[in-house]
């Protein structure tokens, strides 16, 4: 699954450095036609039960938390897919787009107090999600608004114009918050 979301998230990035000019990037050849990738469905949302209270079962929220992730990225698959469609399916585009914005709207109650990297537990958060907090909520409220605009769109021209917009929302909270996975 880290290496779908991982995958998904180059493509994007390298569909967004193209947006900077010269020749224009060849869009790769989807796995599936875009009409039989199906959305993920909602995540299940475990939330603390105050803001900044460390949840009783640490390592279950992280793991949910993660989850949560993964599911995400696999609407941003969808998404992805669609995308470099000539014609994108607006059914499927419709409904992950919304599934990511069900997601973006409770995302800032997945990293209260006690749930980062200081655990022990592997985890992608790095450290400053906790340490410039006000810096993460910008993030956040970013990606919640393009998320916002994404699943108002209702035509293909106004997909693939938001789209990017929204990606590079998630990108820039994965180049600031995330750790890169190592291989080893």
């Amino acid at each position: 699954m880290k290496t779908t979301l991982f995958a998904t998230c180059a493509a994007l990035a390298l569909g967004l450095a193209a947006c900077g000019g010269g020749e224009p990037a060849k869009p790769a050849e989807p796995t599936a036609p875009a009409a039989e990738v199906a959305p993920a469905p909602a995540p299940e949302v475990t939330p603390a039960s105050t803001a900044g209270e460390t949840p009783a079962d640490v390592p279950g929220f992280m793991k949910t938390r993660h989850d949560n992730y993964e599911a995400l990225g696999k609407n941003m698959k969808v998404l992805m897919d669609n995308m470099k469609a000539a014609t994108p399916d607006m059914a499927a585009v419709t409904t992950a787009a919304a599934e990511v914005k069900k997601t973006a709207d409770v995302m800032g109650t997945w990293f209260p107090a006690g749930t980062g990297p200081e655990t022990g537990i592997k985890t992608g958060a790095k450290a400053n999600i906790w340490t410039d907090r006000a810096t993460f909520d910008a993030a956040v409220v970013k990606l919640q608004t393009e998320a916002t605009a994404l699943a108002a769109v209702t035509d293909a021209a106004g997909f693939k114009a938001q789209f990017p917009k929204t990606g590079g929302a998630c990108k820039n909270c994965h180049d600031t918050f995330r750790e890169e996975e190592k291989d080893h």
